[in-house]
């Protein structure tokens, strides 16, 4: 598949798991003031500091048969690194975020397929004006695609005053690099679902959830309803492994499960019904709002 909206529209895919969890294992060795700037809390930091762990980090599970490496920055954006002060180092740490990733892509075989960076950005609750958001926001999804993301993936709740904002700035990134990288919201399995307004600036909804790889049950139903486009990891490189083996085990190429769309039209509240894409629709039959641009 050429495009990360392209894999996503057409098969079950596997992310990675846990990268903070392996960036706090003790055989790292990692020091407080020399690694993290005195911000331990903050393991985004490490992307500037030990970078080659990073890297290795991705490649552990890249070998494991992760399809997807998500970017080591969900607190990156200059709001929450503001706390650390580090506000001014929110560019270089995506951008190194993403170029760590893609380092990984590009040195572990991809087996006959590609392999994609799915640069994260989270909500992390702020009480601020919307025009500080979007600037936040447009400055963390500047470096992401700058450093080499596929994607930009919005980790925020349908609902939240600051989704609009985050949309917006990340457009503005993408459009300062004349890029075509695509931007994404996250939607849980099961979750609430975003409004019209929020799924005509994005150019498509992740349906994800956490794997288990204890949970084939849940995983077979998952792959009947067609309710999942995108599985988690676990936690360790393990998880990912056992996790590759189920899906390949259900997949009609030995590979990864096909999934075709489909539109689901629910009601999001008793005042406003939504049409929300369930996953990806076909390039040729969606309409324009939600259409392919990476």
């Amino acid at each position: 598949m050429r495009t990360i909206t392209e894999a996503l529209t057409h098969h079950v895919l596997l992310t990675d798991g846990s990268i903070t969890r392996e960036l706090k294992l003790p055989e790292l060795d990692l020091d407080a003031e020399r690694d993290f700037f005195g911000a331990a809390e903050c393991p985004e930091v490490l992307n500037l500091t030990r970078y080659s762990k990073v890297v290795d980090v991705h490649k552990a599970f890249l070998k494991a048969g992760a399809d997807i490496v998500r970017t080591n920055s969900l607190r990156a954006n200059p709001l929450t690194l503001r706390a650390y002060g580090l506000e001014d180092e929110a560019f270089m740490i995506n951008f190194k975020a993403a170029e760590a990733a893609a380092e990984a892509v590009d040195s572990v075989p991809g087996e006959g397929r590609r392999r994609f960076v799915m640069g994260v950005v989270r909500d992390d609750g702020w009480d601020i004006p919307p025009g500080d958001v979007e600037a936040a926001a447009s400055i963390q999804v500047e470096g992401l695609i700058a450093g080499g993301a596929d994607g930009i993936l919005l980790d925020v709740l349908p609902g939240v005053g600051r989704i609009q904002a985050m949309l917006e700035g990340a457009n503005k990134a993408r459009e300062k690099l004349n890029s075509r990288v695509a931007i994404l919201l996250q939607r849980i399995e099961g979750g609430p679902r975003f409004g019209p307004r929020t799924v005509e600036s994005a150019d498509g909804i992740v349906q994800f959830r956490p794997g288990d790889a204890r949970r084939a049950a849940w995983l077979d139903s998952a792959l009947r309803d067609g309710t999942v486009n995108l599985i988690g990891g676990g936690s360790l490189p393990q998880h990912t492994a056992a996790l590759d083996t189920l899906l390949r085990d259900r997949a009609e190429d030995g590979f990864r499960p096909v999934l075709g769309w489909v539109r689901d039209e629910r009601v999001v509240d008793d005042l406003e019904p939504v049409s929300s894409w369930t996953r990806f629709p076909d390039p040729v039959e969606a309409p324009e709002s939600v259409s392919e641009t990476a």
